[in-house]
């Protein structure tokens, strides 16, 4: 009789980070109150990009080992075990966005090829809630959702479909949350919105070329909101 296999455990490159991070605290010496060097220094210390330095202090944050001021930098919190290990908070916001980038230009392509008059009338009505949300200074994010579901449920593929909800369940997670806060994505709304009525644009003039371009340059436009150097997430 075969035994079964132990289940495979997931170590995300910001766990592994964390991890690192909360070393160098302890090697260091720092005590609660003390300031990490910014993003540049630390991802030079790590030898990683500065969104994956972000999504790991951002995960320490969560965990409550890290305090992270805007426009002040990181200051540990509390003294952290550099043996301890940093909880699984999912996929992380950088690896969502680039998942999104590829399969969500693809749907947005198919859809400007499959989609009926019933749902270009759905896509336009997510975007004329998004309008009246964004003009009232009120959060979007649900008609923003709804606007990417809309068009995945276009594409005519309910497989996709689920894909989309499912990433943007992601988008809901903790660690986007928080560092969406810490970007001021919420001040990019009216952005977004031209960024979606280019979308509809281009899939109500069955254009799957530009349809896909402009799905791309929308979500490669939050990537950057992410990751900008006025980001008020660390000190540089």
């Amino acid at each position: 009789m075969r035994s079964t296999p132990p289940p495979v455990k997931t170590h995300r490159r910001y766990q592994e980070v964390a991890a690192r991070i909360s070393r160098y605290i302890a090697e260091k010496g720092l005590q609660p109150g003390d300031r990490l060097p910014g993003e540049i220094d630390l991802a030079k210390v790590c030898g990683v990009s500065r969104p994956t330095i972000r999504e790991a202090m951002v995960s320490l944050e969560i965990a409550g080992e890290l305090e992270i001021r805007s426009g002040s930098g990181a200051y540990v919190r509390e003294a952290i075990n550099p043996m301890s290990l940093v909880l699984d908070s999912g996929p992380g916001p950088f690896e969502l966005l680039r998942a999104r980038i590829l399969i969500e230009g693809e749907i947005a392509a198919d859809a400007a090829l499959y989609a009926s008059a019933s749902d270009l009338s759905k896509i336009e009505k997510t975007l004329q809630q998004m309008r009246k949300l964004v003009q009232s200074k009120t959060n979007a994010q649900v008609s923003d959702r709804q606007f990417h579901v809309a068009i995945g449920e276009a594409a005519r593929n309910s497989v996709l479909t689920s894909i989309v909800d499912g990433l943007w369940a992601g988008m809901f997670a903790p660690m986007y949350h928080r560092l969406s806060q810490r970007a001021g994505l919420d001040q990019h709304q009216a952005a977004a919105l031209e960024d979606h009525e280019a979308i509809f644009a281009a899939i109500a003039q069955r254009d799957p070329n530009e349809a896909r371009r402009a799905m791309r340059r929308h979500l490669q436009h939050v990537e950057e909101h992410l990751t900008s150097d006025e980001t008020p997430t660390l000190a540089k």
